[in-house]
């Protein structure tokens, strides 16, 4: 059984303030040792319940955050940048499940800790043939063009609704309450890890039953900027349509050519 494994920052138990989450701050090499320690929870309880191999991708701004020498030996890791497939980089037809760690809610989430759609700076919303999504939604679609299930997502309260809304009926793990955008209540540990343990072992026995997100026919993304320019310099990529001031819509008929596109129209609109 294998089992592909996202693992992005905001969501990770103990990180709430501004710094917890940045390079530059001091509390970077703490935070990045609990990041490292939520993963390895994971991956323990994979391996207990029958997973015989776990590729982890490290899914956080620079994507090298996770301390290879640390990460539980049994699993591999892919870090680093530059990743065509961003935050589901090295996921293929091959695995049988994928688990979103420490992730996030959605840009304009009412008190959601670190709320932002793939950039705070540049993003103001996604929507997916007519749904609004986050980063769960979103990065669910590369699973689902695969045939690859989404099994568990773990982060905040606020994450753990959405997920019903954005990909159907998978297992949330929440590791912490959310109070406001940098502000916490953060669960006992021991339960955090207590729900790795009894989560994952059901989604493993329930393996099949968990939804995969997949399109058919003509698929359309809107992307709203936080400025116009941000729009308008998108649409120097051919293909690209321009809805209103701050808003482009790309479509196509294949999921990872479009997610692709997506990921240019955010690099190209966030580069003033």
């Amino acid at each position: 059984m294998k089992i592909f494994i996202s693992v992005d920052m905001e969501g990770i138990w103990g990180l709430s303030a501004k710094g917890h989450v940045s390079k530059e701050s001091n509390e970077y090499s703490r935070t990045r040792s609990l990041m490292l320690q939520e993963t390895n929870w994971a991956i323990e309880a994979l391996f207990k319940n029958g997973a015989t191999e776990v590729v982890v991708n490290d899914s956080h701004d620079s994507m090298d955050n996770i301390m290879i020498e640390g990460l539980d030996p049994r699993a591999s890791l892919i870090t680093g940048q530059f990743k065509p497939f961003s935050m589901m980089e090295g996921i293929d037809e091959t695995f049988d499940g994928v688990m979103f760690i420490g992730y996030h809610s959605r840009m304009g989430t009412e008190n959601g800790i670190y709320n932002h759609t793939y950039s705070g700076k540049t993003i103001e919303k996604i929507i997916i043939n007519g749904k609004e999504l986050g980063e769960a939604g979103i990065n669910a679609g590369v699973a689902g063009y695969y045939g690859v299930p989404i099994l568990v997502v773990s982060g905040d309260d606020k994450l753990a609704l959405q997920i019903k809304e954005e990909i159907g009926d998978v297992e949330a793990i929440v590791v912490k309450k959310a109070i406001s955008r940098f502000c916490a209540h953060n669960i006992p540990m021991n339960s955090v890890k207590e729900q790795y343990c009894s989560i994952i072992e059901k989604a493993i026995k329930n393996i099949t039953q968990y939804p995969v997100l997949t399109y058919e026919g003509e698929i359309n993304i809107e992307v709203t900027y936080n400025m116009e320019i941000m729009a308008e310099q998108a649409t120097l990529i051919p293909g690209v349509i321009r809805k209103n001031p701050k808003t482009i819509v790309i479509s196509s008929s294949d999921y990872i050519s479009l997610f692709k596109l997506f990921r240019g129209c955010l690099i190209l609109g966030g580069s003033i």
